[in-house]
């Protein structure tokens, strides 16, 4: 019965932890959140650009690594979305042309969207035109710049 009790409350301790570690949408964004979006935008406005060096560089200056203490081990879901957040990025900065990049992108929007939905000064935009309804992304600026099509379909798209 203690055992029983034990692994109760080191269950429920670890729920408390983990509930920490989520994005609560009211709160404000935090600075790894913050810098996390800002080199987020380099590489949305260098796939709009059409630009693949410039998002490959701008992919390599994103901060893969999360801040949790030393102390607070991640739990098994959390060790596996870091790493594919790092396996997207990682193909992103390793991508030999526009449509890699982009494939991984979509992938990385998942995780702005997640933290800038709601949040002043960000808008979530979205283009019909990509496949599956896979088209979002976030943008700093309210006029549309689509890093799915680039300079071809430079305004395809709509604020959400």
């Amino acid at each position: 019965m203690k055992i029983i009790r034990t692994l109760l409350a080191l269950g429920f301790f670890a729920g408390l932890i983990s509930a920490v570690h989520a994005h609560d949408k009211a709160a404000p964004l935090n600075d790894e959140q913050k810098t996390f979006l800002s080199q987020y935008e380099s590489v949305r406005a260098a796939l709009a650009a059409d630009n693949l060096a410039a998002a490959k560089k701008a992919a390599s200056a994103i901060v893969t690594e999360s801040k949790t203490p030393p102390n607070e081990p991640l739990t098994p879901e959390q060790i596996e979305r870091q790493a594919a957040f790092v396996a997207t990025v990682k193909q992103i900065s390793t991508a030999d042309s526009l449509d890699i990049a982009r494939a991984g992108f979509k992938q990385l929007s998942k995780r702005a969207i997640h933290y800038a939905d709601g949040k002043e000064g960000y808008y979530v935009a979205h283009c019909p035109m990509v496949a599956k309804d896979e088209g979002n992304w976030v943008q700093t600026s309210k006029r549309i710049s689509n890093p799915y099509f680039g300079k071809g379909m430079l305004t395809c798209g709509s604020i959400k």
